[in-house]
């Protein structure tokens, strides 16, 4: 299998390095304008161009993962070579429909991923287009899942996707920064405030994901009568904590919404 990469930005770059791992890809070719900015060494099995159509042209699986802004023109340009071969767009805001109007021949998927590709713990949701077969589905989870987690969604959900994972990174990012300060704040060394709030949060995590623990069963087992947790808790509450968090990830639909209604206009 030949895997085309085009668009080797942070995340796309992450695509490329984590398919070139598979003993099912023979070779991952990446695009990008500058390729002196790419991360040396590359595996043997990625070669890199700027040609974008050169490289559709050898590709089993196409995928694209440039900004939306250049969506339009990259779309007509590998129009003539996509017949029969399935794309994923990994462009934000560009709907299936528009990604079938513009790639007719080709069999589509949109998905949206998040920046833990590049170690291999993202979770990606995609949205099948029209005439992908099973075995097509089946290479798109193979590609997808070399990321990470893989969940297929309705179209529809794909905004609140990107405001809830895709944006989620930068939050739980701001979270482990206010732990760090307040680390700082209350006597401990910085390096030793960040180790403790990362291996927290993913420690965390893990165990829920892992038991089946639900969240309030975890926060009722922290948290006892009159202890240091619920006096945290309080503060947390006080200062509408949760409310922020719920009016971030709807502010970030609301304008990932925004963003493909301005695509729309403009094309």
């Amino acid at each position: 299998m030949i895997v085309a990469v085009l668009g080797a930005g942070k995340i796309g770059e992450a695509v490329a390095r984590g398919a070139a791992k598979s003993s099912k890809v023979s070779e991952v070719i990446v695009t990008k304008r500058n390729l002196s900015t790419l991360r040396r060494p590359l595996p043997a099995k990625i070669h890199a161009t700027t040609d974008n159509e050169a490289a559709v042209k050898r590709a089993d699986i196409v995928i694209l993962s440039v900004k939306a802004a250049d969506g339009r023109d990259l779309l007509d340009r590998i129009a003539p070579y996509s017949g029969g071969k399935v794309v994923i767009s990994l462009m934000a805001a560009i709907p299936l429909s528009r990604l079938e109007r513009h790639l007719s021949r080709a069999k589509v998927v949109r998905a949206m991923t998040n920046m833990p590709a590049a170690v291999g713990e993202a979770i990606t949701a995609y949205s099948r287009g029209k005439n992908l077969a099973e075995e097509d589905i089946e290479k798109v989870e193979f590609v997808l899942g070399r990321l990470g987690e893989v969940i297929e969604v309705p179209e529809s959900q794909l905004d609140a996707v990107t405001a809830l994972s895709g944006s989620g990174p930068a939050y739980i990012a701001i979270l482990i920064d206010a732990l760090v300060t307040a680390g700082l704040k209350v006597g401990l060394p910085r390096d030793t405030a960040f180790k403790l709030a990362a291996q927290t949060l993913v420690g965390t995590a893990k165990l829920l994901r892992e038991t089946g623990m639900s969240v309030t069963e975890l926060r009722d087992a922290v948290t006892t009568p009159a202890g240091t947790t619920i006096a945290g808790i309080y503060e947390l509450e006080k200062g509408s904590f949760r409310t922020s968090v719920i009016n971030a990830v709807e502010a970030a639909t609301a304008a990932a919404e925004r963003v493909a209604r301005k695509f729309e206009a403009d094309h």
